[in-house]
Order: structure tokens, then C-alpha cells, then sequence
């Protein structure tokens, strides 16, 4: 049975649909969070276009699968930390279920929108021999073991920034 779309109760609805889903509370929290994040950055995108929409009920014509392929590439052009991007891609992912659930949407705007692999860059920070002997250096000068975390955390980022950086390049080619 289709929902009201008043804003207020759209938002409701998707929390509800969340909350039965098994969700927990904090998961329940970033997942709103991730929702109110995305709902402005559509609003800004179809503003731009010369469409003025203020909420979710709104947007959710311009809603598609291209749309969230540009939003998933604006998390990664913005640095946002790969564990950070797939869980808003998971937001997204129960937001189009739902959708699709109640009939406000005849398919899944998130299909083909794929998670980054954290797995690689977290597997490749521990695992190169170079990483491990800039922290034995580190350590035989003496660096302070909160510097010496900082600095292997700041190598990880650079880590991850060129593996999105090459996802990117491979799919714009």
C-alpha cells in the first residue's frame, strides 16, 4: 500500500521500515544521518538544474540510478573515508528497497551502485614491507607512539586516496 508523501511522514516511514528491519539504534542514527546528508546534496543538485525542492517528498522524481552513481562519486572526489562511503551506500540501499516496498518507486535506484573494496588498502597498509620498516625506523628514533600512529595513519589515507583515485580512473575509461 502506497504512503503519504508529507515529508514528515515519508522520513517517519523510512525510520519505521528501518527499525523493523532489525537495525540497530546506532546503526539506526548514522542511517539517518547518512539519509539527511544525501537528501541535501540532491536538493542542491536539482537546484542547480532550476528545480527548487526543501525535502525527500520532493526529490523523489529526480531520484535514479545515475544520480546516485554521482552521488557515490562526490563522496569519493571528497575524501570521505571508504568505511564512511559504504555505509551511506547502504543508507541508500535500504532507501531504495523501500521504495521500492511502497510503491513509491517501480525499481531499485541502487542497483549496479557497488561498495569500495576497504579491504584491499586495509590488507595493503599492514602487509607492504615498506610501511613496516618506516615504523621500525620511526621507533628506533625514538618517535613518540602517538606520532608514529599518526603517521601510519596519514600513509593509510594516501593509501586509500590512490586506490579511489585508480577505481575512478578504471571507470571513467
Amino acid at each position: 500500500m502506497p504512503i503519504s508523501l508529507s515529508p514528515n511522514k515519508l522520513s517517519k516511514a523510512f525510520y519505521d521500515y528501518l527499525s523493523v528491519s532489525g537495525i540497530s539504534d546506532k546503526s539506526l542514527k548514522f542511517y539517518v544521518s547518512d539519509l539527511s546528508h544525501f537528501t541535501g546534496w540532491v536538493i542542491l543538485k536539482v537546484r542547480s538544474w532550476g528545480v527548487f525542492a526543501e525535502t525527500l517528498s520532493e526529490i523523489l522524481p529526480f531520484i535514479d540510478s545515475k544520480l546516485a552513481h554521482e552521488y557515490r562519486s562526490f563522496l569519493l572526489h571528497n575524501d570521505i573515508s571508504p568505511k564512511t562511503v559504504n555505509r551511506r551506500l547502504s543508507t541508500l540501499r535500504h532507501l531504495a528497497r523501500f521504495f521500492v516496498q511502497s510503491q513509491l518507486a517501480s525499481s531499485d535506484f541502487m542497483e549496479g551502485v557497488g561498495n569500495l573494496d576497504i579491504s584491499a588498502s586495509t590488507r595493503s597498509l599492514s602487509m607492504h614491507p615498506l610501511v613496516a620498516e618506516f615504523e621500525k625506523k620511526l621507533e628506533a628514533d625514538k618517535i613518540s607512539p602517538n606520532t608514529i600512529k599518526n603517521y601510519l595513519s596519514d600513509i593509510k589515507h594516501f593509501i586509500n586516496w590512490l586506490e579511489i583515485r585508480s577505481q575512478q580512473t578504471l571507470t571513467n575509461n
